[in-house]
């Protein structure tokens, strides 16, 4: 009894705790047929975003998930690397390095398309949180 009680009230816990929704991607399909297929239509979105951090967002809620995502992670490290990498110091430009090989391994240690794309994002996330960190307020 004691057991079917403390279930029950974890559940109501979870259940009435308010749902963390998810970054939901704002390439629809209107957009992906105007641009001649999905990808194009979040390189699109990607390259018209107007910074760093809305940029990575976007890539993260469309994300292809297989290589393709290497072409769209690279628009997103234009938009963030330029706001600390030059005036990075070289242990930050070290540490920047040892991230982005963190991200390598993922494609590294398991094999297919998927992986590649999740490194991919991996290193775009790696490029946006340094951009948060390092970037110079203005």
């Amino acid at each position: 009894m004691r057991k079917i009680a403390a279930f029950a009230s974890c559940f109501i816990a979870f259940a009435e705790a308010p749902a963390t929704a998810a970054e939901k991607c704002p390439v629809g399909d209107i957009a992906a047929e105007k641009a001649g297929g999905y990808a194009n239509a979040v390189k699109a979105a990607l390259e018209d975003a107007p910074n760093c951090e809305r940029a990575y967002k976007a890539l993260a809620a469309c994300q292809l998930g297989s290589s393709g995502d290497n072409a769209l992670s690279d628009i997103v490290r234009s938009k963030c690397e330029p706001l600390f990498l030059v005036r990075a110091s070289p242990a930050t430009k070290q540490a920047y390095k040892k991230a982005r090989q963190r991200c390598d391994k993922i494609a590294e240690r398991n094999e297919g398309s998927m992986y590649q794309g999740f490194a991919a994002v991996c290193q775009a996330g790696a490029a946006r949180d340094f951009a948060r960190q390092y970037a110079r307020r203005r």
